[in-house]
């Protein structure tokens, strides 16, 4: 399961690179490096032909969803259960690097993967919205992942899924309202431009939103193919 990504770019750089018309009112953006299921994201959907930037909780919260945090992209559109939201409620989930761990005997090492060029990718996900009996509403978001490949199966069994340019557009149009349609839009990362380094222990706490929890400890090293 992917457990924890950072979201680092500004966001003008959020704006100009996701085409964004609207940022919500409700969104005080501010770059998390340690984000962790339960807490609030920043994703971006379609609505009337507008591109919303807005803050949702990381986490499906219903009883049924037993995949909360994280949706396998090859599964989800079987479930009936779910196809009001795939057809219907998809999102973007802009992401600048996940952590996985390298496990030995003794030590749990928290591992940052990013790409080399250090670019924000989007993830594909879905959001849903639950109205509070009290007034207001929760709003909550799963991202789509794939098995890990590569090095990254190394540290983490999971990871994110990701979307091209014209597949962020396909994902979101409002227009494509079968999830048949859009599926074929996501990709798996590509792991030879990917690399590695190990983090502190910063990310295991999870009340902890500084930069050094991106910061790599020791030189960054290339992706070790076996």
């Amino acid at each position: 399961m992917c457990q924890r990504y950072s979201l680092t770019a500004r966001l003008p750089e959020l704006i100009e690179q996701f085409r964004i018309d609207t940022v919500d009112a409700s969104v005080s953006y501010r770059p998390k490096y340690n984000l962790s299921p339960t807490q609030d994201g920043t994703i971006l959907y379609e609505y009337r032909k507008e591109r919303i930037l807005d803050s949702f909780r990381w986490g499906f919260m219903p009883y049924w969803s037993k995949d909360g945090v994280n949706a396998d992209g090859s599964a989800i559109g079987d479930r009936l259960i779910y196809r009001r939201i795939v057809n219907k409620q998809r999102c973007v989930i802009p992401c600048c690097g996940f952590y996985g761990w390298r496990e030995d005997k003794k030590v749990r090492q928290p591992m940052r993967i990013v790409y080399r060029d250090k670019r924000t990718f989007a993830i594909p996900g879905f959001y849903e919205i639950w109205p509070r009996v009290d007034g207001g509403a929760i709003k909550a978001f799963t991202m789509l992942t794939t098995p890990a490949s590569g090095f990254v199966a190394d540290y983490s069994n999971r990871m994110p899924a990701i979307l091209d340019e014209d597949g962020i557009d396909a994902w979101l149009s409002e227009d494509n309202k079968e999830y048949r349609q859009v599926y074929p839009a996501i990709r798996e990362l590509p792991v030879d431009q990917l690399e590695a380094f190990p983090v502190g222990g910063y990310i295991n706490d999870l009340t902890l939103e500084t930069p050094d929890c991106a910061e790599p400890i020791r030189p960054v090293f290339a992706a070790m193919r076996r």
